[in-house]
């Protein structure tokens, strides 16, 4: 029996599983529909997928989808990731950045035990969170650090910079600190990071550097994590994504293969 869907966010990212629902995986998934950031948002990309647009959120969680899947901002996931469980929905979310926020991990945590459902993380831009998930489970000593290197397209405007511009001739180092700072300096740029340490030691225990790279062409990604017994380096190197610089591709197709394995009598973990 097939499932079904909705997607709040009709960007780049909402966009590519809508329509990678719609086309690719339409043996095991409906998709319901869209919600956006505006009731005439998601009009467009609805007609194409054969599917609703929402006028409201609250609508879309209303038509009661097997599933629903956040690509809008860490604002959707507070505002209404425990809404989502709490009307009978699994929840699959791609600003993980948020729930560095420990407040907003328990509340989504509690939520769903109550519901009976589930909060899913995809790898996003990324690879490797089973290996730093065990990795984490083989004791404290685990250490970690996350550097993200983007160009300063895809950094301006972001609220750690206090206003100022990026140079486009010299390499700079924007940030350094906690997954837990940088989120909130940082939002849309570091859900990479937040997603390594929650599978590894935490937020507050992993160190992050952020690099305005010019001319960089691909974010870059690169996770050092060790242990007593064990060391790992994890490099994603991923085209942003045309239409929002801040995004990659990947994290879009990274639901996508989610959806796939939870649909298939044989998963990868």
């Amino acid at each position: 029996m097939k499932k079904t869907l909705a997607v709040i966010g009709c960007g780049a990212l909402g966009s590519a599983i809508a329509r990678a629902v719609a086309k690719e995986l339409k043996e095991s998934y409906t998709l319901l529909g869209l919600a956006g950031a505006d009731p005439e948002e998601p009009a467009a990309l609805a007609a194409e997928t054969g599917s609703r647009a929402f006028a409201t959120v609250e609508e879309l969680i209303g038509a009661g989808p097997d599933y629903v899947v956040e690509a809008a901002g860490g604002d959707v996931v507070r505002r209404w990731g425990a809404e989502v469980l709490r009307g009978g929905s699994d929840f699959i979310l791609l600003s993980i950045g948020a729930l560095a926020e420990r407040p907003l991990w328990e509340a989504l945590s509690q939520a769903a035990g109550a519901a009976g459902r589930k909060v899913y993380l995809p790898s996003g831009a990324i690879g490797g969170l089973d290996v730093l998930r065990a990795m984490r489970l083989m004791g404290d000593g685990m250490e970690m650090r996350v550097v993200n290197c983007k160009s300063p397209d895809g950094l301006e405007g972001a609220p750690g910079l206090g206003g100022r511009g990026l140079s486009r001739s010299e390499e700079e180092l924007i940030f350094s600190g906690s997954a837990l700072e940088a989120i909130h300096g940082f939002p849309k740029n570091v859900n990479v990071a937040v997603a390594a340490s929650l599978a590894g030691p935490g937020p507050e225990r992993t160190q992050v550097e952020i690099r305005s790279v010019p001319g960089l062409r691909d974010n870059t990604h690169c996770i050092y994590a060790s242990n007593d017994t064990v060391r790992v380096t994890l490099e994603t190197v991923s085209s942003p994504d045309p239409k929002n610089p801040r995004s990659s591709t990947l994290a879009a197709w990274s639901v996508v293969a989610l959806l796939q394995g939870l649909a298939s009598p044989i998963q990868f973990f």
